[in-house]
């Protein structure tokens, strides 16, 4: 499955990668943590939400880091490193250190730049994307994260409600990628799943599951988290019975802890953000 991690094709990536993992770390040092945290997974979520129609539904573009041997989960791992790492990263550098406009266009421009380097070194490929449009629709990017930061250190209910909702799905994204590499889920049709079919389904289910852990998350007690294990059980079986998860015991049992993990992941999320002492 794996090529070897660091080549011609990965060492841009494993660069970039490098330099924005130095730059949340000099965050988290001069910020509270959770503001930093809550903020970064905020805009990985939006930047999910962009992602999804225009990567997964209508192949815009590919990157090609070639780590992986499967192209189509190479270029989703392209695309993780860029919406969960390269850009959110930047968006809440910004937004927390209080950057005006010269250095919202000067990181846009950066990435306009680095964007038609990538094209030169056919590490990333686009089809109907433009680098201007990166280049515009990354400062619109940044002051929403601005406009959103403002929202939650004023504790706007709407803005804490969307933060819980992105955080709880950009984990359950990112872990389910990860499963499936392991072979854990394989959303699809029919009786071949390919990859294609995952990477379209896969972000529905996260976002359902997440809306629902979300709104279990609120209610107190170990019944209510014991409930929403049993419900997503139950979700597991109805779309195993529809032919879109490929399901048996073996299967149900490597996903539990999963479930588990994600479930009470919500819960602390919730006290968090809210900053309530309530029981588990």
């Amino acid at each position: 499955m794996f090529k070897k991690i660091i080549n011609k094709n990965s060492l841009p990536f494993c660069i970039l990668t490098l330099l924005h993992l130095y730059l949340i770390i000099r965050l988290l040092k001069q910020k509270k943590h959770k503001s930093v945290w809550l903020l970064l997974l905020s805009n990985i979520g939006f930047a999910y939400v962009f992602e999804y129609p225009v990567l997964n539904l209508f192949y815009a573009y590919r990157y090609r880091p070639s780590i992986f041997k499967n192209r189509y989960v190479d270029g989703i791992l392209g695309a993780i490193l860029s919406q969960a790492i390269y850009v959110p990263i930047s968006a809440t550098f910004l937004t927390l250190n209080n950057m005006k406009w010269r250095w919202k266009c000067s990181f846009s421009l950066i990435y306009f730049l680095i964007e038609n380097l990538f094209i030169r070194l056919k590490v990333y490929r686009v089809y109907w994307w433009k680098p201007i449009y990166t280049l515009i629709l990354l400062n619109l990017y940044f002051y929403i994260s601005d406009f959103f930061h403002k929202a939650l250190t004023n504790k706007r209910k709407w803005a804490l409600s969307i933060a819980h909702y992105l955080s709880i799905n950009v984990i359950t994204i990112s872990l389910m990628y990860v499963s499936a590499l392991l072979r854990h889920f394989r959303f699809g049709t029919g009786i071949h799943h390919t990859w294609k079919e995952h990477f379209v389904i896969a972000p529905i289910y996260s976002s359902v599951f997440s809306y629902i852990a979300m709104k279990n998350a609120s209610k107190p007690g170990i019944f209510n988290r014991f409930s929403m294990l049993i419900y997503t059980v139950a979700m597991e079986i109805s779309l195993n019975s529809l032919g879109i998860l490929k399901l048996n015991f073996k299967r149900m049992l490597e996903t539990t802890p999963f479930y588990i993990f994600m479930i009470f992941i919500s819960r602390y999320l919730y006290l968090i953000i809210y900053q309530k002492q309530q029981a588990t």
